[in-house]
């Protein structure tokens, strides 16, 4: 009597009934849209947020007053971090970290677009460059708040100071540089500006 020798089924093959392995081309397959969901989940909110900012632009509240928020919400956070004790190090940290995350955001969208409005189309090319050298300093500010023990009595010292920077920076950018570079764009321009700033935004928050 002949010996039984089973056969199984190789990888890429499936049985008669349907339940052999998945082929390769199925793995390929499942990694390219689980590849392309990621994308889309990281694509697709900057997108919707452009397309948000530069529609409420048109309806009067444009990219300006989302920055003038921002600097309000940026400036309770620094009250409330220069006004914790130093014997509270876990709630310094807190609110250092949302600091961080809220001034990133922010920069973002000034450095890549308000910034580069304010030099060419205001013309005002001495004041971009200041308040790029300014993010600058404020960044090596939150280095340093980063790095010193939170009860550490320099760590208020150098809070401070980031404070009185950033006090300084909001009064350029609302009093002058907002304004000039508001008054030298068109209606079209303020929606392409409201929308970039909208969708830099949406790419850290």
């Amino acid at each position: 009597m002949p010996r039984y020798t089973p056969r199984y089924p190789e990888a890429g093959h499936s049985h008669e009934d349907g339940t052999g392995w998945m082929s390769a081309r199925g793995l390929a397959m499942m990694a390219g849209g689980a590849a392309l969901a990621l994308v889309a989940s990281r694509l697709l909110p900057p997108v919707v947020a452009q397309l948000a900012g530069s529609a409420r632009a048109s309806a009067g509240r444009d990219g300006f007053d989302a920055l003038i928020d921002d600097h309000r919400h940026i400036q309770a956070l620094l009250v409330e971090m220069v006004q914790t004790p130093i014997d509270a190090p876990g709630r310094r940290t807190q609110l250092l970290l949302r600091l961080k995350r809220r001034l990133a955001a922010h920069a973002m969208a000034e450095e890549d677009v308000v910034y580069p409005m304010l030099h060419d189309q205001a013309r005002k090319e001495e004041d971009a460059k200041h308040l790029y050298g300014e993010h600058a300093e404020m960044k090596m500010h939150l280095f340093t708040l980063e790095q010193t023990p939170k009860d550490d009595p320099h760590w208020l010292a150098v809070a401070l100071d980031l404070k009185r920077i950033i006090d300084g920076h909001i009064r350029q950018e609302e009093e002058i540089d907002f304004p000039a570079l508001r008054n030298s764009l068109d209606e079209s321009q303020t929606a392409t500006m409201s929308g970039g700033v909208a969708r830099e935004k949406a790419l850290i928050l």
